[in-house]
Parts: C-alpha cells; structure tokens; sequence
C-alpha cells in the first residue's frame, strides 16, 4: 500500500527544465511525500524481516547453527527488553531463505523508486546513493546462491524481475552521475545497463518458458531497453555528440514503434527528445514534426486513460506545447509561436496556479512572442508579471532565469524609447551573469552586452555602442562560432555604422551577416535574415544602388512574410522602403503600389499603427501619384497626412487648410509657453516643419490643377507654419519665400513679389553668409522686380552687387556672370546708356562663345539684343548683321527661329530696300504664324499684309492681290465687321485695284469700304 501510494504521487508528477518552467513547489511536495511512502513501505519490510529473524531465534524453524549464518544468535534478544537492531547477518539469513529471499528484491525495488523521487527532486547525490544501497540489496540476496541457481534455471519470473531491476538500477544510477556532471561514469553505467537488459531479453527469447507472463516481460524488457537507449541520447546530447545521440534516439524508437506501435507512450518522450536535439541543431521543421507528433500521442493516450473523456489539463500537455512555441519563435510564423505559448500558459495557470513558475515561464515566451513581433506593450505586461513571479520564488542562485527576464525587458523598452528604463533592466542583467560567470567569452553575458550596445545605439552614444557591439562580436565568435547570435551582433554593427556615416562599413557588416546566416542550418530564411536584407537595402539605397536594393527588400519581404504572416505591420516598414527605392528609380507605378500596399497593412486594426507611422507613406504615396499625374488623388492623399500631422500637433483632429489656419495662433502661444532647450519644444519644431513641408507639396499639386489661388494659399500657410517654428529652418524659409514671390511676380503683383524675395533673402543670408552664389540669384530677382516696376537705379545697384558675388564665387567667366552682365546691358538699354549696353553685351557673347563655342543658342540671343541696341542708334545695317548671324545659328542649333527677330530682320530688309530678302522673311513668319495658330489668326494676316507690301515695293501688284484677299478673309473671320483692321485690308485692296486699273474690282471695294463707315456712322 505504501508502495502504492508512493507511485501515484510521482505520477502525477509535471515536466522539469530550466526555460521550459517545470512542476515547481506542487511537484516538489508530492515527490517528497512519495520518498517518505517509500521509506514507510522500507521500513515495513525490514520489520518483516527482523521479525522472520526474532522467530528464528525462538525457535520457530531455526536451527542448523545460525552463528554460522552470520551470528544472528549471538545478537537475540533479551526477554522483556526492546527489540534489538536488525543486523547484516539478519539480512543474510534472509537471502539463504527460500521464504524471506524475495524481500530483499522488494526492498531493492522500493529503493530504486526513493532514488527516482529524489532524482525528480534534483538530488542527484541522493539519489546515487539511494541506487548504490539498491543494487546492495539485490547482490545480498544473490548470495544465495543455491536459489538464484534454481531461479536462473527455471528461468522464473523472480529472476526476470530481478534481472529487469539490475538493469533499472544502472540506468537510473547512470542518469543520476550525468546530472552531476559525471560523464565518463555515467556512459559506463549506461553501457552496463545496456548490456544487463538486452542479455536478458536475449536469455527471455532463447528460454522454452512457456508461461503466460512471458510476453509481459518481453515488453518489459524492450521498454526497458528503449529506456535505456533515449537516456544514451539524452547523456551524447549533453556531451555535444549530436549525431551519436540523434542514433541513439532513433534506436530507441525504432524498438518501441516496433514492440509496441506508432502510439506508444514512450515514443512520446522520445520523440520530445529527439525535438530537442532538432531545435538546438536549428532543424526546426524536423522539431516542429517531433513535438507535434509527440503531443499527439500524449494526448491520445491521457484521452485512452480517462475512459474516453476530455482529460484534465496536465503539465506534460502544456510542456509541449511550449516546446512548439519555441520552435515557431524560431522559424516562424509568430501567430503560431503565440497561440502554442497562450495554450501553455492556459494549462499551466490551471494545473499550477496563476503565479506559479511554470505560468512565469509561459508569460516569458508569450512577451518574447510578443516582442519580436511589435507587440510591445503587450510584451512589456508579460515580461514583468515573469519577472515578479520569478523575483518571488525563485532563490538567489536561480538568477539565469531572473536575468533572463531583464534582458527581455531591458530590449522591449528600449524600442519603446524608455532608454532609462532598458539601462536600469541590463545593468541588472549583467550583473547577475557576470557574478557566476568565470569566462571572458560567456555567451549569456555576451547576450546582455549586445543589447546594451543596441541601447547605446538607440540612445545616440554610438561610439560606446560599436565598442560594446565589438566586444560582443569577440565574445560570440569565441564562445559560439559563426551562427545567429554572431549575424545579429553583426548587423547591429552595421546599424551603427550606417548611423556614423560610414555606408561602405554597413554593408560590409551587413553582407558579412548575411554570409554567416546562410552558412547557418536555417539561417537563410530566419527573420533575422529579414531583417539584415532591410538593413542591406537602406544602405544601398543611400549609396544610389537602387538595383541592389530593390534585390535585398525583395528578398527581405520573402523571409518576413513567411515569419510574420502576410499581414503583419512589420512588412510595412520594408514595402515602405521598396517604395522609396522604386521611386527613386523612376519606378513610380511600381512605387505607387509598394506604398498603397504598406498603407492597407499599417491600416489593419490588428496592427494598431500609430498615426506618426502613417503620415510619413501617406507623403510617399502622394509624391508618386503626383509622378503619376494622379493629381487628384495625389492632393487627396497629401491633405489626409496633413490632417494627421496637425492632429498629432494638436490633440484635436483637423479638416483642412481652413481649420489648420485658425489654429496656428493657438499653436503660437503654445510655443511661446516653452522653454528652450525642452524635449517637447525639439518635437514640436519637428512637427511643424512636417507640416510645412506637406504644405509646400499639396501647393504643387493644387498648381498642377491649375488652381494657382490656391496653390498660392497653401504656400502662404507653409511659410506661416516656417516661421511658426521654435527653431527655425532658414533654408526653407528661403525655399517657400521664393517659391511665393514667383507666383506674385507672375501674376505681376510686383510690390508683393518684392516683399517675398526680400524675405527669402534675408533667410539665406541667416544661414549662408552675405556673398554665396544662392544669395546672388536672389538679389538678381530683385533686381529683376525693381527692373519691371522702371526702378532702373536700384534695379542696377542690385545687378551689380549680384554680379560682384558672382564673379567672386564662380569667377569672371561662368555663366551665371553672363546672365547678370545681360540684365545690366538692358538696364543700361532702358537708361539710354546704349553704347555701356553694348559693351556689356560684347563681355557676354565672349563669355559665351569661349564656354559654349561661337554657334551656341545662348550666344544668338545675345547677337538679337545687340541688333535690337543698333536699331534704336539708327544703324540699321550693323543691326541687319547681328540678326543674321542670330538666324543662322537657330537654323543651325534648333526647329525653328525667333520670330520677333525675323520681324525685325524683315523690317530692316525693307527699310534698306532689299524687298527679295524681305519677302522671303516674310513668307517664313507667315508659315511660322499659321504652324503656331492656324490659317483663322490675326498674326497670319499681318505676315501676309507684310509679304503683300513687299510684292507691291518689287512693282507685282497682281501677286499681291491673293496675299491681301486672303488677310482680309482672315480678319472677316476673326472680328467684327466693322472693326478698323477690316477697313485697313480694304484700303490696300483698293489701292492695288487701282494701280492695276481693275475698275471694278476696285469699286466693289470701296462700296464695301463706304457701306462699313455708313454703318459706323
């Protein structure tokens, strides 16, 4: 009954490991009841057994000398007085007694199940010597050699039994002196065990015993063999002999599958096993299928045992299901590593209670779960309901598993940007590893060191990061080799690199990352390859390598959607990316869907994406519908990150430019309540230049639609915003200024122009200085403006200081000298100054013709200038020869000439009287004229009156008649019919009429000449 009683508590008994949260303090309980059962049942036998011996002494069946069995006389006791201690010659006796022999068997038995107690309790010491006195009862017994001979010969289920106990004992013993560390010890006792169990299954099968318990021992006997061979597995495992022990493994299913089927419970624990080995080799498929297969089989046979019915939850059960988490945590996706972990934890808060260790170390994964997948706050209530649990029960030497904790927190924090609070978990952490740690390259210690480093990265200390981070690096390479943890020191490396400018260094880490993972049984696709391949991408796309880059993130979404599952907001972050690089190929179709699609995912209400995450895609999505030409949608895009980022700004949500525009004195006093130097200050500046720049863009678009009110609105309340800001951003002050300041001089508001430019220059100087060549262009639009308002002194001060700047900062002879030297020659035009205008214009076509070579484009409309100068001297000849050379090099350089320059050439042809080459000008401007606008243009008419009067100067009055008609046609067309340019056609008509003497012809005109003044009259 004691016995009984013992094996129902240890087998109610939970799962034990380290990370995996074993039985804890309930578990621990029963085993220590079930040893003192066994104990009770012990000392039951040995009173049986001194009892035999007390009989003995008085006579009842002793004689034949017992001293010489051992003395037991001798010791007898004395009438009346207590009963004397049982002695070694008490046992002896009753080994040589075919009635008592078979006690020493039991109590060998019993011993063993004390020292199975105290091995579950981690008394491994213990427990050895509960196995040593175990195997000395069983050789006590085989001093009788006579029974044990009679036994061996019957081949009797006594010596079977025995023979399955000596094999027990050493397994067990062997599995003890391996928990000590004792390993050498602990194969030869495996290999004793061995050989014990399978020669007597070898000796079972040859004997001619044909009893009915014959089959059962065989079963025994085999189980006991497969035991023996997965303890084998479990010891090579330890020892790093991972093929070996994966043999092993298999050898001990091979005989279970094959004694007992594919349902065995025993290949249950085997197969968990042989999970294990699979997961710290990074098989994770092959673990995945072990642990699925062993929870199957567990499962069925708690649901065979309970008659049927749903079982209550168990601690195995949940143990597995943490084993499956663990794999999926490591191959991915995360939604299954969270469902395994959840389920663990469910059975384990029942079986164990809600702060139990157990429930603490399902908490723990489901937080890693919950980390890794961006699950932060969520992961950061996990992780510390694990940490309080284990800070409660756990005693100081079980640190590891408390540190465990702190690295886990000291990470989530970090990426929630409580760079304090992931200091003060780490420093924690390292000082618990490094206390009981006496390596130099201690991969737990190392685990700590990278995330410290990483927080130093976060925290902007990038030089203690890549410091840390190298160290880390050695430390891993020493300890662990190339595998993960050395590509995820190393692409840590790679984002400290990048971040110090060094984009060669960051892709070298990178790739070198890369190269290690691949190397790594599945390494290639792990998430952290994922996340290496987006980190490769941002580097090349910083290095213009948008090829390399598109490659990378394209690899990149492969791995994470297979980690993450297709819908995982982490996607978002590389289509975000693949976007950018499309767009800055050209791609914007292609740029357009990237975003599209990273906006559907960050949208998902499982995702939980904050709105400063949205804006920023919102703006990319925008930009490429404006590359598109999708400018409705592009404005509707721009106007909704608008909204949010004005919101953000705000507390309040926002509908528009209009409700954004009454807001911004709120903001204003805001701002004004701040100090400087503040945290919120830095990031309200921040967020208003976000808004500004939202703005500039959303004015492009709306210009594009051709609202150009509107879009000079937008661009107002961008600069509003600009200079709204605590620290103010000068060039973009500059930017928006001038961009305002050529929309009002375009729709010739010059004194706003004026203002708008003055503004902008202003900004420039603020951060460039007073002479660089952007400062000198804005002055020349001033310039430019006081030029159009007839402001010719000041327009030529500011030309002249704006040249000076020029020549200073590109020297004499650049071009934007000749631009500048071109504005003062007009200037000195209007001023009258014609003689300094053509010195002006002689520096620029020498400018010119030295950069661009004597038939540049840039170089006849100068030689136009000049002539237009000669014109108005009067010397119309030299003019005639600076249009020339005009015509000649745009025939020359381009489709087509200056029309006005045609105009004046034919002008100037005809006032010298060569009426040839001005009816050739001419009938050029007239086929210029009808290829611009059409045969029903006004312009047509003029050339063709031209040409008309040059045929009449060369005496062809009849050629000139079909020019005149078809002029006046024109003019008929196009404007009322009584207007003068139609009495002007007439007047030529008739007059060519009359030259000819076409009398009637003539008349028919002047009718119609008189009817026009009638009626105006």
């Amino acid at each position: 009954n004691y016995v009984r009683t013992g094996d129902a508590l240890c087998d109610r008994g939970g799962d034990g490991g380290s990370e995996r949260g074993g039985g804890g303090s309930k578990d621990a309980r029963r085993c220590e009841r079930a040893a003192q059962s066994y104990h009770a049942a012990l000392g039951a036998m040995l009173t049986r057994a001194r009892e035999w011996a007390h009989a003995r002494e008085g006579g009842e069946g002793v004689g034949d000398d017992p001293a010489g069995r051992g003395g037991a006389a001798a010791a007898a006791d004395v009438p009346g007085g207590p009963p004397r201690p049982l002695s070694y010659g008490d046992l002896l006796e009753c080994a040589h007694s075919p009635e008592t022999n078979v006690l020493l068997l039991a109590m060998s038995s019993v011993l063993l199940r004390v020292g199975n107690a105290r091995f579950r309790l981690g008394q491994y010491a213990a427990a050895c010597q509960d196995y040593a006195a175990a195997q000395s009862y069983r050789r006590l017994r085989h001093e009788a050699r006579d029974i044990i001979h009679q036994e061996r010969e019957e081949f009797s289920s006594v010596h079977v039994e025995d023979a399955k106990l000596h094999g027990r004992i050493a397994n067990n013993a062997a599995a003890a002196r391996s928990a000590l560390g004792m390993r050498d010890e602990a194969r030869s006792e495996y290999t004793r065990a061995l050989q014990i169990k399978q020669g007597t299954l070898e000796a079972l099968h040859r004997s001619s015993n044909g009893k009915d318990g014959k089959a059962a021992d065989d079963d025994d006997l085999v189980a006991d063999v497969a035991s023996t061979f997965h303890n084998i597995g479990l010891l090579r495992a330890e020892c790093g002999e991972s093929k070996k022990a994966e043999k092993a493994f298999k050898q001990s299913l091979s005989l279970r599958v094959k004694k007992f089927g594919l349902d065995d419970v025993g290949v249950s624990s085997t197969l968990r096993a042989l999970g294990d080995l699979y997961h710290g080799r990074g098989q994770h498929d092959e673990a995945f299928r072990s642990y699925k297969e062993s929870l199957r089989i567990w499962k069925d046979h708690r649901r065979t045992a309970a008659g049927g019915r749903t079982p209550p939850p168990d601690a195995r059960t949940a143990a597995l299901y943490y084993d499956i988490g663990l794999v999926f945590r490591a191959r991915g996706p995360y939604a299954k590593a969270r469902a395994a972990a959840a389920e663990c934890l469910r059975i384990r808060r029942q079986v164990h209670g809600d702060a139990s260790l157990p429930a603490a170390s399902a908490r723990y994964l489901l937080g890693l779960v919950a980390l890794s997948s961006g699950n932060h706050d969520e992961a950061i209530g996990l992780l510390e309901e694990a940490l309080a649990t284990r800070r409660r029960l756990l005693e100081e030497g079980d640190r590891q598993l408390v540190s465990n904790v702190l690295v886990a927190l000291g990470t989530v924090r970090r990426r929630k940007g409580d760079i304090d609070g992931a200091a003060d978990c780490l420093a924690s952490a390292l000082e618990a590893r490094t206390g009981q740690s006496e390596r130099d390259d201690d991969p737990s210690v190392a685990e700590v060191l990278h995330a410290v480093g990483t927080t130093y990265a976060a925290a902007g200390a990038l030089g203690k990061a890549r410091a840390t981070l190298e160290e880390t690096l050695r430390m891993r390479r020493s300890s662990l080799g190339p595998g993960m943890e050395t590509a995820e020191t190393l692409d840590a490396l790679g984002l400290v690199a990048f971040r110090m400018g060094d984009v060669g260094g960051a892709i070298e880490r990178a790739e070198e990352a890369l190269e290690t993972l691949r190397a790594t049984p599945g390494g290639r696709d792990h998430v952290s390859a994922g996340e290496a391949l987006k980190h490769l991408g941002d580097y090349c796309q910083e290095e213009g390598a948008f090829g390399d880059a598109a490659e990378a993130y394209g690899e990149s979404l492969r791995v994470m959607t297979a980690w993450h599952g297709p819908e995982h907001t982490f996607l978002s972050e590389v289509l975000n990316e693949f976007g950018v690089t499309r767009f800055k190929s050209g791609e914007y179709v292609a740029a357009k869907e990237s975003f599209t699609e990273a906006l559907r995912l960050m949208r998902l209400t499982n995702n939980e994406a904050n709105k400063s995450a949205i804006f920023p895609t919102l703006n990319h999505l925008g930009h490429a519908l404006y590359k598109n030409n999708e400018l409705k949608l592009a404005a509707e895009t721009y106007i909704e990150s608008f909204n949010i980022q004005v919101s953000i700004v705000t507390g309040d949500a926002n509908d528009g430019l209009k409700e954004f525009g009454a807001k911004l004195n709120t903001i204003k006093d805001r701002i004004a309540a701040m100090e400087r130097g503040q945290k919120d200050v830095t990031q309200m500046s921040e967020s208003l230049g976000g808004i500004a720049s939202i703005l500039r863009y959303l004015g492009l678009v709306i210009q594009e639609q051709g609202d150009f009110e509107a879009a000079l609105s937008a661009n107002k309340l961008s600069l509003s915003v600009r200079l709204c800001q605590p620290y103010k951003e000068h060039s973009a002050i500059a930017l928006m200024a001038e961009t305002i300041a050529m929309f009002e001089y375009k729709r010739n508001n010059l004194a706003s122009a004026m203002d708008y430019f003055n503004q902008a220059l202003e900004a420039k100087k603020s951060y460039q200085g007073e002479s660089t060549i952007d400062v000198a262009r804005t002055v020349n639009n001033l310039a430019n403006i006081h030029f159009s308002l007839g402001n010719l002194d000041e327009a030529m001060e500011l030309y002249q200081e704006a040249l000076e700047i020029k020549k200073n900062c590109l020297g004499e002879d650049s071009d934007d000298v000749a631009n500048t030297l071109n504005n003062i020659a007009h200037v000195m035009v209007n001023a009258g100054k014609e003689q300094e205008a053509l010195k002006a214009y002689h520096n620029v076509v020498k400018i010119r013709q030295d950069r661009y070579g004597n038939s540049h484009i840039l170089v006849a409309t100068t030689l136009a200038s000049m002539g237009d100068v000669y014109i108005k001297l009067g010397k119309l000849e030299i003019a005639m020869t600076y249009f020339e050379q005009c015509i000649r090099i745009q025939k020359l350089r381009q489709d087509r000439c200056d029309v006005r320059v045609l105009e004046n050439l034919g002008s100037i042809y005809g006032k010298l009287g060569e009426w040839r080459k001005a009816e050739s000008t001419f009938e050029e401007i007239a086929a210029m004229k009808r290829a611009d606008h059409g045969d029903e243009c006004l312009d047509v008419a003029r050339a063709l009156d031209l040409l008309a009067v040059s045929y009449i100067e060369q005496d062809r009055y009849a050629e000139s008649i079909e020019r005149l008609k078809e002029a006046l046609r024109i003019r008929k067309a196009c404007l009322d019919e009584n207007d003068d340019e139609i009495l002007a056609s007439l007047n030529k008509l008739n007059f060519v009429y009359k030259a000819l003497d076409m009398t009637e012809q003539m008349l028919e005109v002047r009718e119609e000449f008189d009817a026009i003044h009638a009626r105006r009259r």
